[in-house]
């Protein structure tokens, strides 16, 4: 008896931390609108990234929010001696792909902070919670007293434009 109540009691906390990570259906199809709005939105910021320069991490955010632009994944990085972040724009990894296969473009943001950041802790963070890459409260409270030091906008140059070239 104990043994199913532990594995019912785990069925329900894993249903509960997937259902914290929206579903996003997009069709190979759809992807050109979506980079499209995306890029748009994004280029509304770009011009002014700079005013971002020695500021925290929160005060970006909420310039991202302002314009519509909404963070799904990120990724912490161990280069630059774990002073990098990347933000992304959609989680659906079926989407990921086909952008990929399809030698679409993918969007990103990449900021780098003026002091590192605990890696480690941002590594067990990612995957313990429930949400691993998915950004989520728990990974903005972490990173957004972080002081930026630089900006750089990646793949928003053309939907088919993957040069190594950022904005």
């Amino acid at each position: 008896m104990k043994t199913k109540l532990i594995i019912l009691l785990g069925f329900f906390y894993f249903t509960s931390c997937m259902a914290q990570i929206p579903d996003e259906p997009m069709t190979i199809a759809e992807y050109p609108t979506f980079y499209t709005q995306t890029v748009n939105k994004l280029n509304n910021i770009i011009p002014n990234k700079a005013n971002y320069y020695g500021q925290p991490l929160s005060v970006f955010l909420q310039a991202l929010s302002q314009n519509n632009i909404i963070v799904k994944k990120y990724e912490p990085g161990p280069f630059n001696g774990a002073k990098l972040l990347k933000l992304s724009f959609f989680w659906n990894m079926d989407v990921r792909k086909w952008a990929m296969d399809g030698n679409y473009a993918e969007p990103q943001i990449n900021i780098y902070f003026q002091q590192p950041f605990n890696y480690q802790q941002a590594m067990t963070m990612m995957s313990t919670n429930g949400y691993h890459s998915y950004w989520n409260p728990q990974a903005e409270n972490f990173f957004k007293d972080l002081v930026i030091e630089k900006i750089e906008f990646w793949y928003v140059r053309g939907l088919t434009d993957n040069s190594a070239n950022p904005k």
